[in-house]
């Protein structure tokens, strides 16, 4: 039970703990605010969930809720996990995007705000992260930069004097190739990028220290509306790995998030409810 409560936070933390900046700050982004219109364009003014471990018994300790407000700029979703505690999160949007996320958890306030182009293209994400137990505060700036549509750069700045520049390779097709972070002119980090036929994103890829090869971080697999269907996150420096699969109903909406572990054995399933 604790087990596989404790890789159901991955649902929620995934697409945040990753340090990939083009799939965090664009791709990422920019599935955010789908999903947001996607309740929107149904007139979702409520989400819940339920989770059940393997067996059929329910996740304990596991809440979920998603309020949506004030003709649908407002968003607060609270969710409880027994191994993770309480987490609160403010979502403000504008103009069909999300411009400011405050997430309040274990004494720990962190506020992001977005800033676009008129066009949507993301120029700005600012993080401002408090811990009022430890009394310790940091930011982080990311400033993006674009030619024709598509990120040449970004300059990442911590606390306003660390900054660390990522550069971007194209392929053929103009779809992002490689991420290489750049601090003090020596390569910090290199990430790949592989996509199929339909300019979808497949594989995140960078090289593994510990077996001395290139190996995935993230794999995706989609349907054919185009939506994530499957998700494989793989920790550097571990065999041990889960597979995220996903279900939607004819609006669009997840259904279910089915978690499964690397030899496909039934760990938890959360389910979604819309009103």
């Amino acid at each position: 039970m604790r087990k596989n409560l404790l890789l159901l936070t991955v649902l929620f933390v995934c697409y945040y703990s990753n340090a990939q900046f083009y799939y965090n700050d664009v791709i990422g982004l920019k599935t955010s605010n789908n999903n947001y219109s996607a309740l929107i364009k149904n007139n979702i003014t409520e989400v819940s969930a339920t989770s059940a471990e393997a067996d059929g018994t329910p996740t304990k300790g596991f809440a979920y809720s998603k309020i949506i407000k004030d003709n649908g700029s407002t968003i607060v979703t609270h969710t409880e996990l027994e191994t993770g505690g309480i987490s609160d999160d403010f979502d403000t949007y504008a103009n069909g995007m999300l411009v400011k996320s405050e997430d309040s958890a274990d004494n720990v306030l962190t506020t992001v705000t977005y800033t676009y182009a008129n066009d949507g293209k993301i120029l700005l994400l600012q993080t401002q992260t408090d811990d009022t137990a430890m009394g310790t505060h940091s930011t982080e700036l990311h400033k993006w930069f674009y030619t024709d549509n598509s990120p040449d750069s970004m300059i990442r700045i911590k606390d306003k004097t660390d900054s660390t520049v990522i550069y971007f390779k194209k392929d053929e097709q103009n779809n992002i190739a490689e991420e290489i972070w750049m601090k003090q002119r020596r390569t910090a980090e290199h990430y790949f990028y592989y996509y199929n036929d339909r300019k979808q994103l497949t594989d995140i890829v960078r090289f593994n220290k510990k077996a001395q090869q290139m190996l995935p971080d993230f794999l995706f697999d989609y349907d054919d509306s185009g939506r994530v269907v499957q998700l494989t996150p793989i920790p550097q420096g571990s065999s041990e790995y889960v597979i995220w699969k996903y279900m939607y109903d004819e609006r669009g909406l997840k259904t279910q998030d089915v978690l499964f572990d690397k030899h496909q054995e039934l760990l938890v399933t959360v389910a979604y409810t819309y009103k």
